[in-house]
């Protein structure tokens, strides 16, 4: 880990990771989460067990806030306590479920990483700003923004583990006498994604782009 100036400006240092830490550091946050609250841990995880996650360590957390269309969620980071998280409330529909759980994935990486430095007295504005997360973030936010690249990659590791995704893919490409990382749009790079959104309970597009930065699948 190391600390950085924020090259957006904003009043707060900026926190650089590798992403394999980012992978260990998930895998052992969720791993002990469920063996001490949970019955132990489980894919997919339960959907009320990322909600429990962010209410454990947010002031509040809004599952049916009413935002603004292009938005799926936000977090409000303060000085002097811990954040608010809201979601939409749109995404309660069931046809949504995939990118709710993606979505809370996403808000807890603000919560778990980035809160803590908006937690500084000398902040003239504690709630700014309001962290929103529009639709098109959420996944595969770009490196250039690195709290939303964080969230993003963290959202991903919590519900898709790295061990695992390498178990799956080493099982099913070793059937042709293959190594990762195969081509996306192939029989077995399709069938790759396709393990991963049923064990994971995610879309595909969430799977893809996992596997993608995992260096699991290369681009066809």
């Amino acid at each position: 880990m190391k600390l950085l100036r924020d090259p957006l400006g904003r009043p707060i240092p900026r926190i650089y990771f590798k992403t394999d830490d980012l992978d260990e550091r998930c895998e052992r946050k969720i791993e002990d989460f469920m063996d001490q609250h949970c019955g132990g841990f489980r894919l997919p995880i339960p959907t009320d067990d990322l909600i429990r996650l962010i209410e454990m360590d947010a002031d509040d957390l809004d599952m049916y806030s009413e935002l603004p269309e292009d938005e799926d969620g936000h977090t409000d980071f303060f000085a002097d306590r811990k954040p608010v998280v809201r979601i939409s409330k749109r995404l309660s529909d069931p046809r949504y479920e995939n990118r709710l759980r993606m979505t809370l994935g996403h808000e807890y990486g603000h919560v778990w990483f980035h809160a803590p430095l908006w937690r500084k007295p000398r902040l003239d504005h504690p709630t700014d700003p309001r962290w929103t997360c529009h639709r098109d973030r959420i996944v595969d936010a770009p490196q250039t923004d690195w709290m939303e690249f964080q969230a993003a990659y963290i959202g991903g590791a919590l519900l898709m583990p790295r061990d695992s995704l390498r178990l799956w893919t080493r099982e099913i490409v070793m059937r042709e006498s293959k190594q990762p990382p195969v081509p996306s749009e192939s029989d077995l790079g399709r069938a790759v994604i396709g393990r991963a959104m049923r064990r994971c309970q995610v879309s595909e597009r969430a799977a893809r782009v996992r596997l993608l930065r995992l260096g699991l699948l290369r681009e066809s």
